[in-house]
């Protein structure tokens, strides 16, 4: 299926499991109704702001509006090929969903992270005991709480509580890093 079907099905899904009109959705994400009705649709490609709005309003991580669950292949191991896995672009990064794994006690989603020159975002805050972990492999990244940023470079890794307000700024050159982003199940 196209991610952008399976995307607007899995917020439609979410949505209707919790009982919420897609006018309350929208105003409390900020978005129109009509575009919320054309993702929801699979007509129209969100961007990783909108998502993570939605996201948030539906009490979900980000990972179960991505993708279905992977399964592993024989052997128990699962292999992502680059650019397999569904890619969301925002104003200033673009992830890409790479893996997921609920234990029962926690969700880790694993996500490759680029953030191009000389932009920054400001992810609000997420639910309560949500963690960010992120490798960085190209370039600097100015990341973490936004009271407090830090400045990572390549090999450089950073653990934080995503329950504030945090950035992703790449001041100079593009960068890549690995996300892992960990959620109380």
């Amino acid at each position: 299926m196209e991610p952008v079907k399976l995307v607007g099905e899995n917020l439609r899904a979410a949505r209707t499991r919790r009982g919420l009109s897609l006018s309350e959705v929208a105003r409390q994400a900020g978005i129109g109704k009509g575009t919320l009705s054309e993702l929801e649709a699979g007509n129209r490609n969100p961007t990783l702001e909108t998502l993570y709005a939605l996201a948030a309003v539906l009490g979900l991580p980000l990972g179960r509006l991505l993708a279905a669950e992977p399964e592993p292949r024989d052997g128990g191991a699962l292999l992502v090929h680059r650019s397999a896995g569904p890619e969301i672009s925002g104003h200033a990064a673009d992830v890409e969903l790479l893996d997921s794994v609920d234990d029962g006690r926690t969700r880790l989603e694993v996500y490759r992270l680029h953030v191009r020159a000389g932009t920054r975002y400001t992810s609000p805050a997420h639910h309560p005991r949500v963690i960010e972990q992120l490798h960085v492999h190209t370039g600097t990244l100015v990341t973490g709480p936004e009271s407090d940023p830090q400045t990572l470079g390549p090999g450089d890794y950073i653990r934080f509580d995503a329950t504030v307000p945090h950035v992703y700024e790449a001041p100079d050159d593009a960068t890549t890093a690995t996300l892992v982003m960990r959620y109380p199940a």
